[in-house]
């Protein structure tokens, strides 16, 4: 990973990866700074660019607000906005994104959208796992669509909507796996 070995260089691949899990990793007895400060000295972030990454992290994604309150008041969107913000932190190189926007508002899902839309603009590779196939189409320079636990299909969304003759990604979905999106769930 990142040209480094796995077992030789465990802890420099640490500090290259922020994971952002489906479940939030949010301890709801301390407000979002305490949450962010505690993932922060995990990862050794010196305290003057750990306050910096904080107050960054919170204004782009809403939540400096509610900063100093505990979080076991905040409502779904706001635990996945800060389970993203403790996942990016150390300004990861690489990022694992799993169900980021889930359970989130129609304006906190959209804001979240553009934020990692411009992750992608800061050399960073962002892997997001989503349901939302309109959010893959949306953030993703290429998608594997895996059906079963098999992948069926890889590529740039635009080349495979045009290849499947789809107005949209969805229209893909739909056509290889020849089932509803929901079915079997």
């Amino acid at each position: 990973m990142g040209g480094y070995d796995v077992l030789k260089n465990l802890n420099k691949i640490k500090e290259l990866i922020g994971i952002c899990p489906q479940e939030p990793a949010i301890f709801k007895f301390l407000n979002a700074k305490e949450n962010i400060e505690l993932f922060g000295n995990l990862h050794s972030i010196q305290k003057e660019k750990l306050k910096e990454r904080t107050q960054y992290l919170l204004k782009k994604l809403d939540l400096a607000e509610a900063s100093k309150r505990k979080t076991k008041g905040y409502s779904g969107g706001m635990i996945r906005r800060l389970n993203l913000i403790t996942a990016l932190i150390n300004d990861p190189k690489i990022a694992f994104l799993d169900e980021p926007t889930v359970g989130m508002d129609p304006r906190a899902r959209r804001a979240t959208w553009e934020f990692i839309g411009a992750l992608k603009n800061t050399n960073k590779t962002i892997i997001l796992t989503t349901h939302y196939i309109e959010e893959a189409e949306a953030l993703c320079d290429r998608v594997a669509i895996i059906d079963y636990g098999k992948l069926i299909e890889l590529g740039p969304p635009q080349e495979l909507i045009k290849k499947y003759q789809s107005d949209n990604l969805e229209g893909v979905f739909l056509k290889i796996t020849g089932r509803r999106i929901m079915e079997g769930m």
